[in-house]
């Protein structure tokens, strides 16, 4: 069962972005498919390590494209991708203590974060990479 499918609604319109938005969702839904198969907890553990190592290269490729470009709402995009990759790590390692169980409602905060992000914050970026011929 598909938690997060990709919509067109959800393009920024730089096709990099758009493709590492895509990747994203998949890691979501992997992770969401292996929640409900009852996969092995280092199963589970290791998507959960590459959903956040591949937020955090995703992050890491709009921030270095802000700067080069001098996108005004840096800081505030910066602070919402540090908040979010801090929840993940929270998460991770109380998922790794025992402390936490992968439950439907931590399911539906990421993707519910990750699609809010992508059609709130990260849409503002579309139109101003597109006047610096970024597409």
């Amino acid at each position: 069962m598909v938690l997060f499918q990709w919509k067109n609604d959800y393009s920024v319109n730089v096709r990099q972005f758009d493709n590492h938005h895509k990747k994203l969702i998949d890691l979501i839904n992997s992770l969401h498919d292996s929640m409900l198969t009852g996969k092995h907890q280092i199963v589970i553990g290791k998507i959960l390590k590459d959903l956040l190592d591949y937020t955090r290269y995703h992050f890491g490729e709009e921030e270095k494209l802000m700067i080069n470009h001098k996108f005004s709402g840096y800081a505030e995009h910066k602070s919402q991708h540090d908040k979010f990759v801090a929840k993940v790590c929270e998460c991770i390692q109380r998922y790794e203590s025992g402390a936490l169980t992968m439950t439907i409602d931590l399911m539906n905060f990421l993707r519910d974060w990750l699609k809010s992000h992508i059609l709130g914050t990260d849409k503002k970026y579309s139109e101003f990479f597109n006047s610096k011929n970024v597409a």
